[in-house]
């Protein structure tokens, strides 16, 4: 009789987590959404060049890579398509980045803020090549407001820029390290006045800085299931 309760026991212990399990690989596929590559390797289709009234530099594409020569003093592109939507209200965007040459940033990644009807831009390596964060934060660059930070940025090295736009909050993270955590409902969000304004509504930039960019992604969140 006791040896008949323990298998029972045994059983119920072995099902609970059976069921556990199910559970926890339906979360992990409901996260794992599919990212949609906005950079096909090849061309620059769907993207347009920004001349910046003539001193644009020149963007070509090489080795699945968009090569951003140094401009006087920007170079950028822009989402060139009528019908470029948002996966959702809360969205991840993913880019492979690496400064080539130059001393100062070398992506700045201007962005949608769907909750506040505004874009603004995550730079990596602004002013003298250091400074990090968002511009604008209540009308502040990211040199004067909460999120700046300073990282040391290596020529020809490949980072893995990560920003997500959830509800209340900007996150954002270079390689595994997170740079940028900001609460954004009591803020007012912006753009930097100037040429880089020329990037909304999604596009990328460097100033007097080149660069090679891969991997454009984004994709639609549920941080509530993160």
């Amino acid at each position: 009789m006791l040896k008949a309760k323990t298998i029972i026991t045994a059983l119920i212990i072995l099902y609970s987590f059976s069921c556990s399990s199910k559970k926890v690989d339906q979360k992990k596929a409901t996260n794992s959404k599919s990212y949609i590559q906005l950079f096909d390797g090849h061309s620059l289709s769907g993207w347009k060049t920004l001349d910046f009234d003539g001193s644009g530099g020149q963007v070509t594409v090489d080795n699945n890579s968009i090569i951003f020569d140094r401009g006087e003093p920007f170079t950028g592109i822009v989402i060139d398509n009528d019908n470029f939507q948002l996966p959702g209200e809360e969205y991840e965007i993913s880019v492979e980045a690496k400064k080539t040459d130059g001393r100062d940033f070398f992506c700045a990644i201007t962005f949608p803020v769907p909750e506040k009807n505004a874009c603004c831009t995550f730079v990596a390596g602004a002013w003298g090549g250091q400074v990090t964060g968002l511009s604008n934060i209540d009308y502040l660059d990211a040199n004067r407001n909460t999120t700046r930070s300073t990282l040391r940025y290596e020529t020809d090295k490949w980072y893995n820029i990560i920003i997500k736009i959830s509800y209340g909050r900007i996150q954002c993270w270079i390689d595994d390290r997170i740079v940028v955590n900001s609460l954004i409902s009591n803020k007012t969000i912006s753009m930097r006045p100037g040429a880089i304004e020329q990037c909304q509504p999604f596009g990328i930039a460097s100033y007097e800085t080149s660069a090679n960019f891969r991997s454009i992604r984004i994709r639609k969140i549920d941080i509530n299931q993160e």
